[in-house]
C-alpha cells in the first residue's frame, strides 16, 4: 500500500480526473491499478512535459473543461506572468475556480460552435464527466440532472490581438465543436493543443475521426499526434495512422 499516498496526489494533480479516482479506489480494495488508469497516469505525465516545454514565464494559455483546476495550476505555475482564461461551466465549480485563481479570467460557460443556451448534462456523481451531451460513463448507475448554460464560441470569449500559447481541452465530447468556435483564434496564434476525443466520447456528438483530422490539419493547419509521440520528436500522424489511434487513445496533440 506504499503507492497510496503518491496515488492520492495522482488524483488530486490529474487533468483526467474520474480515471485517476477509480485507481485510487480499485487499490484501496487491494486491486492494482487497471490499465486505463496506468494510460492516464501517463497522460497525465505527458501533459505536463508538454507544457514545460512549449511554455515561456509570460505565455497565454486556454483551459476549457477547467473542473477543479489540475491543468490551470499547472499553466499558473510554468507562464506565472501569463493571462489564463479557464472555460467551466458548472456554476460551484466554477466559483470554486475564480476563488482559487484570482488572476486567471473565469468564464462560466460550455464550448461550442455555436453562441447560445443549451441543456447541460451534470453527472451529479461524477461531475468530471458532465458534458452538453450525454456520452459513454465509465461509472454505475450515472446521476444525470440537466441545467441550463450559456455556450460560447471560443472566438468570441478571447480578445482578437491576445496571443495564445497552449489550450487544452477535455469537454467529454464537445473538443470538435469548440476547435471549430475558436478556429479564427487558433489560426491567429498556433497554439499547442492538448485534447481529448474518441468514439466513447467524440462520438456521442456524431464526430468521426476522420472530421477531427480534416479539421486539424486541413481547415486549422496544425499537424496532428500523441502526446508521446510530439514528446519523441516523431512526426505526426497521416490520415490512416490517426484513424486507428483514435480506436485506442483518448488524448491527442495538435502543433504548429
Amino acid at each position: 500500500m506504499a503507492l497510496l499516498p503518491r496515488l492520492r496526489t495522482f488524483v488530486l494533480r490529474s487533468p483526467y480526473l474520474m480515471f485517476a479516482i477509480r485507481s485510487l479506489q480499485r487499490l484501496r480494495h487491494g486491486q492494482g491499478p487497471s490499465r486505463a488508469a496506468l494510460r492516464n497516469a501517463g497522460y497525465t505525465r505527458q501533459t505536463r512535459q508538454v507544457m514545460t516545454r512549449v511554455l515561456r514565464a509570460d505565455s497565454n494559455c486556454i483551459d476549457g473543461g477547467a473542473h477543479v483546476g489540475a491543468v490551470l495550476d499547472l499553466m499558473c505555475e510554468l507562464a506565472p506572468a501569463g493571462r489564463h482564461h479557464a472555460i467551466e461551466p458548472l456554476p460551484h465549480l466554477n466559483a470554486a475556480l475564480e476563488r482559487k485563481f484570482p488572476r486567471v479570467t473565469v468564464h462560466g460557460c460550455a464550448l461550442g460552435d455555436v453562441a447560445g443556451r443549451a441543456s447541460f448534462k451534470h453527472v451529479v456523481n461524477a461531475p468530471a464527466y458532465s458534458g452538453l451531451r450525454e456520452r459513454a460513463y465509465a461509472v454505475r448507475d450515472p446521476r444525470i440532472v440537466g441545467i441550463e448554460v450559456t455556450v460560447a464560441r471560443l472566438d468570441d470569449l478571447i480578445p482578437a490581438g491576445e496571443p495564445i500559447a497552449f489550450i487544452k481541452l477535455d469537454l467529454e465530447g464537445g473538443e470538435y465543436h469548440a476547435l471549430v468556435g475558436g478556429a479564427a483564434t487558433i489560426r491567429r496564434c498556433r497554439p499547442v493543443i492538448v485534447f481529448e476525443a474518441g468514439g466513447r466520447s467524440t462520438g456521442h456528438y456524431s464526430v468521426t475521426g476522420d472530421m477531427i483530422f480534416q479539421l486539424v490539419t486541413e481547415q486549422l493547419a496544425l499537424r496532428l499526434s500523441t502526446m508521446k509521440r510530439w514528446l519523441r520528436g516523431q512526426p505526426g500522424f497521416d490520415r490512416a495512422e490517426f484513424l486507428k489511434a483514435y480506436e485506442t487513445e483518448f488524448m491527442f496533440i495538435a502543433y504548429p
